[in-house]
């Protein structure tokens, strides 16, 4: 595999955070993407929008402009400040914002400079020190292995914890979190599988424009299916038998996972392959 060094701006379209966060109630995946404009005071901007579940139900996170390798941000309501500042070298301090923090800036000093290599690419990575918290890292393109607006997020918040768990740009996975194989992870409010064999899901895997046939003991609540991103492409609900068909002509070929909610709150997971 041949190295690369990479050189790109923080702000694109095509970029995709998956942020676990994890506390004592379970896991859920934050789902952060860049999209749309803004003007303020004559000044471009980029919003940077959250979900839980769907790109579709995006919540507002703030505004983002970048420029000579610093990011600035300004929280909803609040006023700018930088996010990331990557001219930065080792013994350099600054103050950046966070979308916890308010106002307040916190003060962040490099302690480290060195490049690591993700998928074949390699990328440069600042180590932050560890006041008020814990050390933290940014990664060239990526920005803080905590999720792209939780930089020292512990300054102003004790629990829960964020970890930034996958990184896509343009579709394609370019981070995950180590020893991690899902970019989707998520036990709040269910009961994970059980080693009940209640459905099956056939053909798996199937071509593109033939029909996914999903058999169960009795009829689900709801199907979800989420692409590799994480992200839902497809909810089904309102179901009067045990046979349900699911068309794949508007699904791009990869794989999927197929989410079946029971009675009880129960969840069963499938992955499927779409050829």
């Amino acid at each position: 595999m041949n190295l690369s060094i990479f050189g790109q701006n923080f702000i694109s379209s095509d970029k995709q955070w998956n942020v676990r966060l994890s506390g004592g109630y379970g896991l859920t995946t934050e789902i952060f993407q860049i999209e749309g404009d803004s003007i303020v005071d004559s000044i471009s901007y980029s919003k940077i929008w959250v979900s839980f579940d769907s790109l579709t139900t995006m919540t507002f996170q703030g505004l983002l402009r970048e420029e000579s390798d610093v990011v600035y941000y300004i929280p909803p309501g609040l006023s700018e400040g930088i996010l990331y500042d990557f001219n930065l070298e080792i013994g350099d301090t600054t103050n950046v914002k966070n979308i916890f923090c308010g106002n307040e800036e916190i003060p962040i000093t490099v302690i480290n400079i060195d490049t690591v290599e993700y998928f074949g690419i390699s990328r440069k990575r600042w180590q932050l020190d560890s006041y008020g918290g814990s050390e933290e890292f940014w990664v060239e393109g990526i920005g803080s292995l905590n999720g792209p607006l939780y930089t020292k997020y512990w300054y102003c918040i004790v629990c829960p914890v964020w970890e930034l768990l996958c990184f896509h740009n343009n579709d394609t996975l370019e981070y995950i979190m180590p020893y991690e194989t899902d970019c989707y992870q998520n036990t709040v409010g269910v009961n994970e599988n059980d080693n009940k064999n209640d459905f099956s899901i056939r053909p798996n895997p199937v071509k593109k424009g033939n029909l996914i046939y999903i058999e169960t003991n009795s009829v689900p609540n709801s199907i979800c299916i989420f692409n590799s991103s994480g992200l839902l492409v497809k909810r089904l609900n309102q179901f009067r038998d045990k046979i349900i068909r699911i068309e794949t002509n508007d699904f791009k070929q990869g794989i999927y996972f197929i989410r079946i909610t029971t009675t009880g709150n129960k969840i069963k997971t499938q992955k499927i392959l779409i050829e």
